[in-house]
């Protein structure tokens, strides 16, 4: 028993027309302007360390700094520097809190797990409403 299968093409226009245009470039202009209204990242102004669930300190971001912290896997190091701050150094596993790299928003955070220590950047208001969990 054969069954026949009916070969189905759908033909797009291959003319590219200027209202075509017109409605992608309108568009692209929204998506920019809505994007710019709505959300507008603040760049912070300090820069909170959590070590074993106690608040270590607060730094400004305007001063280049290195805090070492020996938590229970080993030591970690945050530098701050140029208005931004990171993990320069930690003795966990995989290093994801070292590959995510400098962070400068407001409500940005890097934290080492293994290690217990969290950084947070803090600004003049919070980047969000509330927290689930």
């Amino acid at each position: 028993m054969a069954i026949l299968r009916k070969k189905i093409t759908l033909k797009l226009p291959t003319k590219f027309f200027i209202g075509d245009s017109l409605i992608v470039l309108i568009s692209l202009i929204f998506i920019v302007f809505a994007f710019k209204a709505f959300w507008h990242f603040e760049t912070g102004s300090v820069v909170q360390v959590n070590f074993q669930g106690k608040t270590y300190g607060n730094f400004s971001l305007f001063q280049d700094k290195k805090i070492s912290l020996m938590g229970k896997e080993g030591e970690s190091i945050i530098e701050i520097k140029d208005g931004r701050a990171r993990f320069k150094s930690a003795p966990c596993k995989n290093q994801y809190c070292v590959q995510q790299g400098w962070i400068h928003f407001t409500g940005q955070m890097l934290i080492c797990i293994p290690n217990e220590v969290s950084i947070e950047i803090l600004g003049k208001s919070k980047a969000y409403d509330s927290l689930n969990y």
